[in-house]
């Protein structure tokens, strides 16, 4: 999930691709469906971000029940997770510095 999040958040900051997001959004707009992709795309980042958070949260739990010998390494997942939340944050705040005409 958080991949496919790191992939959309490639094609809005590339120039080039974001052109291309653009012009989707565009032929969508022609037949009524911008506001549906749009809001899609939201509840997508929004809830694979919550989702995702809560799968490691429970796996941590998970692997803290069981042996030592059987415990998988979580620190890839970790870093995955920590690294999306860190560019959520820094989309949210670039977001809030826009409205404020900064």
């Amino acid at each position: 999930m958080l991949m496919v999040n790191f992939a959309w958040a490639v094609l809005f900051l590339i120039p080039s691709s974001h052109r291309w997001v653009d012009e989707g959004f565009r032929a969508l707009a022609t037949i009524g469906w911008e506001d549906i992709a749009g809001r899609s795309l939201l509840v997508w980042l929004v809830g694979s971000t919550l989702l995702a958070t809560a799968l490691f949260t429970w796996a941590i739990y998970k692997n803290r029940a069981t042996r030592s010998d059987q415990k998988p390494n979580l620190a890839l997942d970790g870093t995955l997770l920590l690294a999306w939340w860190i560019t959520v944050l820094l989309f949210v705040a670039y977001g809030f510095m826009l409205g404020m005409g900064g």
